[in-house]
């Protein structure tokens, strides 16, 4: 190619996350939305001239056996002359999610009374409120603010920093965000910036816990990633957890709940709830007390 390129995918909303993930760090530009409610997913992707697609095939290839999936068919073709800003903007619109309101920044006026904003473009980086295990963590957020609001708060895998920002919305004073991936980061930096909360949310470059500022010691802990970190994760993710804390794991299918429960069940954590989405599950754990049970 001698010109930017892109493909276009029509999938199921399992795939969308799936795909999407695989293919954040290698294009230029990503894009998805539902077509219809309950309907398949568009995802749109626009890669550089010196990116080839056989690598973003065998991407999709992986992508594709994690979930159980056949690979797509990758059609290759140039970038028309269209405006790409603004077509992304319409693929946003402003979405309720109990007490949040997300808003792109380019919707005017000012959010509904009462609600908890969160204005951000996700750009490069996952995280637009739109998937089901997004919507399943701030749920989540909401819920355990409305028990007791978190006093230090760690997003694992923030991507966007939606999560983070919504922390931050529901009055937690310190909340630690991070992510693999630089730019992720530097566009999650950019929504801190955007909705003024730089003051209550860090954000870190860290695989895993392996950079991380602080790793212990949290009362609310959030990873929305995929079902394999979430294994591999377990231990440091169950000892980041304060006795009496919350973890909350989103980023996996209902076929993959028993898995990551027994997992996590295993480290000291008890399982309190799910919240389950068209096929993905977002689960609610507590950290035993020793010798107390639950709080």
């Amino acid at each position: 190619m001698t010109r930017p390129w892109q493909i276009r995918l029509v999938v199921d909303p399992i795939a969308e996350r799936a795909f999407g993930l695989a293919l954040e760090s290698v294009a230029q530009s990503i894009a998805s939305f539902e077509t219809a409610p309950g309907g398949p997913w568009q995802v749109d992707a626009i890669f550089a001239p010196e990116t080839a697609p056989p690598e973003i095939e065998a991407l999709l290839r992986d992508a594709a056996a994690s979930i159980g999936r056949d690979a797509p068919l990758v059609v290759a073709s140039p970038v028309p002359d269209i405006d790409w800003v603004a077509e992304n903007q319409r693929s946003f619109p402003p979405l309720s999610i109990g007490r949040f309101y997300v808003r792109g920044s380019h919707v005017e006026g000012p959010s509904p009374a009462g609600s908890w904003p969160i204005e951000l473009d996700a750009g490069i980086a996952f995280g637009s409120g739109e998937h089901a295990t997004t919507r399943g963590c701030l749920l989540a957020i909401e819920a355990a603010a409305k028990r007791r609001v978190p006093r230090r708060a760690l997003d694992l895998g923030c991507g966007s920093a939606i999560l983070a920002i919504g922390l931050a919305r529901a009055a937690v004073p310190h909340v630690l965000a991070a992510d693999i991936d630089r730019d992720s980061v530097r566009v999650a930096a950019e929504n801190l910036r955007l909705n003024a909360v730089g003051t209550q949310v860090r954000v870190c470059v860290s695989d895993g816990f392996a950079r991380l500022p602080e790793r212990r010691g949290f009362d609310f802990v959030v990873a929305n990633i995929l079902a394999r970190p979430l294994m591999r994760l377990a231990p440091d993710l169950a000892r980041a957890v304060a006795p009496g804390g919350t973890l909350v794991l989103s980023g996996l299918l209902a076929s993959q709940e028993r898995e990551i429960r027994a997992a996590y069940c295993g480290q000291r954590l008890a399982f309190t709830g799910r919240r389950a989405i068209t096929g993905w599950h977002t689960l609610e754990f507590r950290r035993r007390i020793r010798g107390a049970g639950l709080v």
